[in-house]
């Protein structure tokens, strides 16, 4: 309802008050009014309902217009409070103004009111106003101060002196700081040393160009010393005094920058990565390769990507190989194993290989992830470990059987001599012991190469001129291959040039066993045996291909031919003793171990190359050296014999009755004893009837060196001669540094055995 006025009327005359009530609405307004003559009336009216303006009589009989100001101002201070009086003075009016009232009329005057009430609505009305717009004003700054000191983001002002001004409670605690340490402070003192440079040049760009923003990433230094990164925004504006003031908004941003580091750290990993790495689509199109990728596959980046995988692994693999990688990929798990890869130039190449599926963040898997190393050369040595091992394997086993063989072959060698020699030679019994002889020394040969391969023998080593032996054997073997083959020498280095140190029958051995190998591989076709003799030296390369080699220079023996080839799974035994690949009667298997037996004893090393269809080649390495070679020369000359006191010593009752009877055959007085320590008791006792001690290596309780040892405590100038078929803990250096005469290895003839016995004795004499 329009000019609806809400009146208290504080008066205790009901006339006075009509004729305030006949005016108001004489004047239009639409009353709803109230008169009240006590102090608890008001204080009930003003409490239960709302009023526009107060009208109260200056003076009523126990209550006056001044308590009931206090009551309204402490009840409704902004409702408009008017005085009405007949007798009010000038200083009471003014003291009353002052209390509070809004304005006072004469009663005498009432046409005053009017006026007046509606004046002090109106005033009313704007103090409204102005007060709904300052509590809206308080409450816009009440929330953009929440915003500011709550917001989670850092903000904060500085002069153009670089002087904290203002900073929000967030960005303080994000930097471990109250408000109050850091407001006054010189705001470059919160940035890490190395961007504090950047900090005041982008703070200088803002200063020289109001309201424009700049922006960069630096680091600062929490109150912990915690560095954190941050994205920062500035800008500078004008204060009304006209001076600059930098605002700053800074978003913690170190999460960020750690994932990007993090990443590009990976990235450089993965770069850098010597192993291939490699990504692809779900169908197996490469993606992705880094560089060790190129290196090795011989395809460029541009060449591969897009390309099917197959591109490396060529087809080999089947289309069941990808059915069954791709359900392992799909079912999220990682495949590892070895391939054979193909290069770019078609050269194969074997790898280990790990290929991981990898996820969104759905979970969904978008692409796969290979690694691939290139193994080749390790197994490469894994094969050249294991041939080493199986040789150390038959080496043992050699080692254990060789004494025991040999102890039976000087019986059956030794007993046949005698029986020979107790045989006219017309008797015809005297032949078939010859072959008995014959087998006997086949068979110690058997057992020698045995050793050889084995490495289990020393071998007698001076230095050879190999050139002069290589045109030996290829002079043999010209009379003796079918004309279909041709031999080609080519020897690029002088002879006195190709000296290395090596025993000339077992380089001559070498040389005729790979020879015939090769000229059986062209028997069928023909072709041509290639033989070359090189100078080289060992450097790292060449070393990684032959880890048997060291540092140094070596004389390279090549021999190649252009026969069938051989397999990879032939390849791999080829010096495994007793594998062979030829038929049953054309050879035993022994040729190329006791080859390479020879090499490796000499402290070389041999490789071999071969392909299927494309011939093979053996590459032989000595160690170069430098030295005169002195020819060597045997003259026959007869079985020496004496007659010295001799103590006989061997475990074997066959060797014993041998040795015994092989040294009375020659003359010699002979003592025999088949225990170690018997023997030692009895030269104990009878030193000086001995000039002579031949004893066994390996007996029981004793063994030949203790006892040899024990023996010369006794007697100092006793020769010894020490025999063994064969013994890990001897060989004739160390028989010799224990200052033992002789050392004879089995199975030895008359001859061997009476001409150790003549140099011992001489040797003792001087």
């Amino acid at each position: 309802m329009e000019n609806l006025l809400r009146v208290l009327i504080a008066e205790d005359s009901e006339s006075d008050e009509e004729l305030i009530v006949r005016l108001l609405e004489r004047s239009g307004f639409a009353l709803v009014h109230k008169r009240v003559q006590s102090a608890g009336a008001l204080k009930e009216a003003l409490l239960n309902s709302e009023w526009d303006i107060i009208i109260a009589d200056f003076s009523m009989p126990g209550f006056d217009a001044i308590s009931a100001l206090g009551i309204c101002r402490e009840h409704c201070p902004d409702v408009p409070f008017l005085v009405v009086s007949g007798s009010i003075g000038e200083d009471t009016a003014v003291s009353m103004m002052r209390a509070g009232a809004h304005d006072y009329v004469m009663k005498d005057n009432l046409a005053r009111l009017v006026p007046a009430v509606q004046r002090e609505l109106q005033d009313a009305e704007v103090r409204r106003k102005n007060r709904r717009a300052e509590e809206a004003l308080r409450e816009s700054e009440e929330r953009y101060r929440a915003l500011y000191e709550d917001n989670p983001t850092a903000y904060f002002t500085m002069d153009a002196g670089g002087i904290v001004l203002s900073v929000n409670r967030f960005g303080a605690a994000e930097l471990g700081y109250e408000v109050d340490e850091l407001v006054g402070k010189p705001v470059i003192d919160i940035f890490c040393s190395e961007d504090r440079g950047l900090a005041l040049r982008q703070f200088s760009l803002c200063l020289k160009n109001p309201l424009q923003v700049v922006r960069w990433e630096s680091r600062k230094v929490r109150k912990d010393g915690t560095v954190l990164w941050f994205k920062e925004a500035a800008r500078s504006v004008r204060r009304p005094d006209g001076n600059p003031v930098v605002l700053v908004v800074s978003e913690d941003v170190t999460e960020r920058k750690s994932t990007e580091e993090e990443r590009a750290r990976l990235a450089t990993a993965i770069e850098q990565c010597a192993e291939a790495i490699f990504i692809t689509s779900t169908s197996w199109i490469i993606r992705y390769v880094n560089p060790a990728f190129e290196d090795i596959s011989g395809y460029s980046r541009e060449e591969i990507i897009g390309k099917h995988t197959r591109t490396i692994l060529g087809n080999e693999n089947s289309g069941a190989f990808w059915d069954k990688l791709a359900r392992i990929m799909d079912d999220g798990d990682v495949w590892s194993g070895r391939l054979i890869n193909r290069r770019k130039d078609g050269k194969v190449y074997e790898a280990e290989v790990t290929a991981s599926p990898v996820r969104d963040k759905s979970g969904t898997i978008i692409s796969y992830v290979t690694i691939h190393r290139d193994i080749t050369n390790e197994v490469r040595l894994e094969k050249q470990l294991r041939h080493a091992q199986k040789m150390e394997a038959i080496g043992t086993l050699a080692g254990g059987i060789s004494h025991d063989f040999n102890n039976i072959l000087t019986a059956i060698i030794g007993f046949a001599q005698m029986a020979r020699y107790k045989i006219p030679a017309t008797n015809p019994v005297r032949h078939d012991l010859d072959r008995v002889i014959e087998a006997g020394a086949r068979a110690t040969d058997l057992v020698r190469q045995i050793l050889t391969f084995s490495r289990k023998t020393e071998q007698e080593q001076r230095p050879v001129q190999i050139a002069a032996v290589v045109k030996e054997v290829l002079s043999l073997l010209r009379s003796s291959l079918p004309s279909t083959i041709e031999i080609c020498c080519e020897i690029a280095i002088p002879p006195w040039e190709s000296m290395v140190l090596a025993d000339t029958t077992q380089i001559h051995q070498v040389l005729m066993n790979l020879s015939t190998n090769a000229a059986h591989a062209m028997r069928n076709t023909g072709g041509i045996l290639t033989v070359k003799l090189t100078s080289t030296v060992a450097d790292t390369s060449l070393i990684s291909i032959n880890p048997d080699l060291k540092p140094g220079p070596y004389i390279c023996l090549s021999i190649t031919d252009t026969g069938h080839g051989m397999e990879p799974q032939v390849l791999e035994r080829i010096f495994d003793p007793y594998f062979t690949t030829k038929v049953p009667g054309e050879g035993t298997g022994l040729g190329l171990a006791v080859v390479d037996g020879i090499v490796k004893g000499g402290n070389g090393a041999i490789s071999v190359a071969s392909e299927p269809g494309k011939g093979t080649t053996f590459h032989v390495f000595w160690p170069q050296v430098s030295g005169d070679v002195q020819p060597e020369s045997e003259t026959a000359s007869p079985i020496p014999s004496g007659g010295e006191r001799v103590l006989f010593v061997d475990d074997e009752i066959l060797l014993v009755e041998l040795g015994a009877e092989m040294l009375q055959t020659l003359g010699y007085r002979v003592t025999c004893r088949t225990d170690s320590t018997e023997a030692l008791e009895l030269f104990r006792s009878q030193p000086e009837a001995f000039d002579l001690v031949i004893t066994d290596m390996t007996m029981p309780n004793l063994t030949g060196k203790d006892l040899a040892r024990k023996i010369m405590e006794i007697r100092t100038d006793i020769p010894v001669i020490l025999c063994t078929g064969f013994s890990e803990l001897i060989n004739e250096k160390k028989a010799k540094d224990e200052g033992i005469s002789e050392f004879v290895m089995k199975p030895y003839v008359m001859k061997n055995l009476a001409t150790a016995i003549r140099r011992a004795l001489a040797d003792k004499q001087s």
